[in-house]
């Protein structure tokens, strides 16, 4: 938990984001904040588990725009820290980074910039539950979303994920927990 804290105030440090946004050319400052649940398709398994999330992150471009007419877009880079909380039936932090992230944006329609991601974390969660036996977790997420340009800099998030928990076998109980997220944020460009 220590190393995620020293690694967020690391990258939150004025003289960190002014070297990385000369070299990596950091484009963008997202949040997002919002809402999951667990679903399962077994009735041998709770399906109660709701999370309160919240998501700073930024963006890298990988690529210029790529691809034919409608499918054209671009590849960036999207690390995020995952500062989230079990809110039922118990009140648990779990805390992670995703630091291998990608997100194809597509060609604006004018104001609208719809996108799919997709990510690998790892996170600590005291779940406490037979699915996962371990505090140590590992999180694969897919997501689809849009950005509504309210200006040039400033933009508005809408956005679905599809998140999967789970130890990776690092204990027998392995099942993992699926959620479904819904998330609202903003992103300021650099």
């Amino acid at each position: 938990m220590l190393f995620v804290v020293g690694l967020a105030v690391l990258l939150l440090s004025d003289s960190c984001l002014a070297s990385w946004a000369k070299e990596f050319r950091l484009e963008r400052w997202e949040l997002r904040t919002g809402y999951g649940y667990q679903y399962t398709n077994s009735k041998s398994r709770p399906n109660n588990y709701q999370v309160v999330q919240l998501v700073p992150s930024f963006t890298l471009p990988l690529t210029d725009e790529m691809g034919p007419a409608w499918l054209r877009g671009r590849f960036l880079l999207s690390p995020e820290l995952m500062l989230n909380t079990f809110i039922h039936p118990y009140d648990r932090p779990m805390l992670g980074i995703t630091p291998l992230q990608v997100q194809f944006e597509f060609k604006s329609k004018g104001r609208l910039l719809p996108y799919v991601n997709g990510g690998l974390g790892v996170l600590w969660a005291n779940v406490e539950r037979k699915e996962t036996g371990a505090d140590i977790n590992f999180n694969s997420q897919v997501g689809v979303g849009a950005r509504w340009l309210i200006t040039e800099d400033l933009g508005l998030i809408l956005e679905y994920r599809h998140i999967h928990l789970s130890n990776a076998g690092i204990d027998e109980k392995n099942s993992g927990i699926n959620t479904h997220n819904f998330l609202l944020g903003l992103s300021v460009r650099k």
